[in-house]
Parts: structure tokens; sequence; C-alpha cells
């Protein structure tokens, strides 16, 4: 039986609650939102790259590139492994990497806000609970 990352379990509730919908991939990310459909279009809302996926965020996001610089080369000192080699799936699997991607998670709001689609207008952001209940 595989247990739970001791890093993760002990660290901040809401940061760590992020890493798992990251990890899982149900996270506000546009990708996951039009999934959901409750966006249509997959583009970045941060830096309008064509894609806002989990590796976007991660690895090329220009809102977050002083962020990820210290995530990478934190990565690099843990595993040797740079961002080109490293897909994020397995960033998020491997134990050594969990503290430097709650800091980076908890210096970015990767995971935590989703702007309001341009239509809605009674609300400027929505967190993914939100994001659930008008779905349902």
């Amino acid at each position: 039986m595989q247990q739970p990352d001791k890093t993760v379990a002990t660290s901040n509730k809401r940061v760590a609650a992020r890493f798992y919908q990251i990890k899982t991939g149900h996270c506000l990310t546009r990708q996951y939102l039009e999934w959901m459909e409750n966006r249509t279009s997959t583009q970045c809302w941060w830096c309008r790259c064509k894609e806002q996926t989990r590796e976007h965020v991660f690895k090329n996001c220009g809102q977050w590139k002083e962020q990820q610089k210290v995530l990478w080369k934190e990565v690099w000192k843990e595993t040797g492994r740079g961002r080109s080699r490293f897909p994020i799936r397995d960033l998020l699997d491997d134990d050594r990497c969990s503290r430097t991607v709650l800091d980076f998670l908890s210096t970015t709001d990767v995971g935590r806000l989703a702007p309001a689609p341009v239509e809605e207008d009674a609300q400027s952001e929505a967190s993914e609970w939100e994001v659930r209940e008008r779905r349902e």
C-alpha cells in the first residue's frame, strides 16, 4: 500500500489541496475547465499562450518565470534532472520534489484562482469549489 507523502500531508492544508488537485489533473487550468465545459477556450489567462496546462504553468508561463527558475534550480539539486527531461507527472510523483513544488504553489496562483468567464460580471474570480457549484 502506498503511503501519503509526509511533506505534503504536514503542509498548509490549502496548498496541499492544490498540490493534490494538480497531481490528479483536477486543477484550475483552462484545459481542465474546458474539459468540464466551464470554458470554451484553453488559452492561458495569465500569458495568453495557446494552452494552459500543468506543463505550461510549471515550465513556460511568462507570469511565473521567476518562481519557475527557483523551482527548477531546486529540482535539479534534488534529482539531477532539469525541466526539459522531467514531465510534470513525474515531478509531482517524486517525493524529493514535494517541498519545492509546495513552495512554488505557495508563491503563485497556480491552481488557486480562475478568473470568471468574460460573460459573467458578478464575480471576478472563482475557486474550484465555486466552479463546481455553478456547474451543478
